[in-house]
């Protein structure tokens, strides 16, 4: 008797697992209905975006050049660089003006971390490669970043760094600008709070007067260059920062990959991304989920809540197209 309870045990474990796993992994899951939102972003109505920083799979820059010309998404997040050369104002001319509609390109930005692939990264900075900065570097640039090897934080407030992100023919935004980018989608906003929680109160304003100075910088020299900030929301509570920027980008709203975040947590993000709605400014969640009803669901959610969203890889390698939420 015992044997057979523990088989019919053993037994509906098993069938809830199985369940369990077809029911978060089902290939044949068909969602929902889906309609997208529309931002009129510079003249130009946008429902969809794509975001590519990795250009690993492709051959050659052509091959690049070809695939982001042809692609149908309204708007596309990436690198300024192919490996380490950039792209020429043909390149970006011709990817943004290929098809009936123009696209809406935007060029990848750190500006709360140096990174060592950059052509303004001196090897002698960290010549031991040890994470901290030898004697000889510069005292805006702080330890590396533990969670992503050759990333190493800066003190943003520092003009040494500022000059090195715009100002001159040789600053990163000057060239992002030059190449022809519509506008820059800038990283590591919330550097602020690594400053913040070792003691620096004041490092949020620190990053709202960064972010104000590059804003006001750019649109002197194109007042319809795009300024998108990729996470720290927090920052629209502060005076001023929603005047400053156009938009921004949310990674992980709903899920960190597979896993889905508390209701807290969501509620937390989606307070601060309705402000940036409420202001007149465009939301784009990214996500990174696998599993098609994740999928599904992070599509309806954003929608529901106004967004745009993304779901790609997280190495970003790639342009993926996921079933039911095809751009047009």
């Amino acid at each position: 008797m015992k044997k057979k309870i523990l088989l019919l045990t053993v037994s509906a474990l098993i069938i809830i697992i199985l369940g369990g796993f077809f029911y978060i992994y089902n290939p044949f899951y068909q969602g929902n209905d889906y309609e997208p939102n529309i931002f009129q972003i510079n003249d130009i109505e946008v429902n969809d975006f794509t975001y590519i920083l990795q250009y690993d799979q492709y051959n050659s820059k052509e091959g690049v050049v070809e695939d982001l010309k042809t692609t149908p998404f309204d708007l596309i997040i990436m690198d300024a660089f192919y490996d380490t050369t950039a792209w020429t104002q043909e390149e970006i001319h011709s990817i943004q003006f290929n098809s009936k509609q123009p696209k809406i390109l935007l060029s990848y930005i750190s500006i709360g971390e140096a990174e060592t692939y950059r052509d303004y990264w001196d090897q002698n900075w960290d010549a031991d490669n040890d994470g901290i900065p030898d004697n000889t570097a510069p005292d805006w640039l702080d330890i590396e970043n533990p969670d992503w090897e050759g990333n190493y934080k800066v003190k943003f407030w520092k003009e040494e760094w500022a000059n090195i992100i715009f100002g001159t023919n040789e600053s990163y935004v000057d060239r992002i600008i030059a190449q022809g980018f519509a506008g820059i989608y800038m990283d590591i906003i919330d550097a602020f709070e690594y400053y913040e929680g070792i003691g620096d109160s004041l490092a949020p304003q620190k990053m709202v007067n960064f972010v104000q100075n590059i804003s006001q910088y750019a649109k002197s020299i194109n007042p319809e260059f795009l300024i998108v900030p990729q996470n720290g929301e927090r920052l629209a509570e502060l005076e001023g920062y929603l005047d400053y920027v156009d938009g921004i980008g949310r990674e992980d709203v709903e899920y960190e990959d597979n896993w889905k975040n508390s209701k807290e947590e969501c509620d937390y993000t989606n307070q601060y991304l309705q402000t940036f709605l409420s202001a007149g400014k465009f939301v784009l969640e990214v996500e990174y989920c696998t599993f098609p009803r994740f999928i599904n669901d992070v599509y309806t959610s954003a929608t529901n809540q106004g967004y745009l969203c993304y779901v790609g890889p997280r190495n970003l390698a790639n342009i993926q197209l996921n079933s039911n939420f095809l751009p047009d």
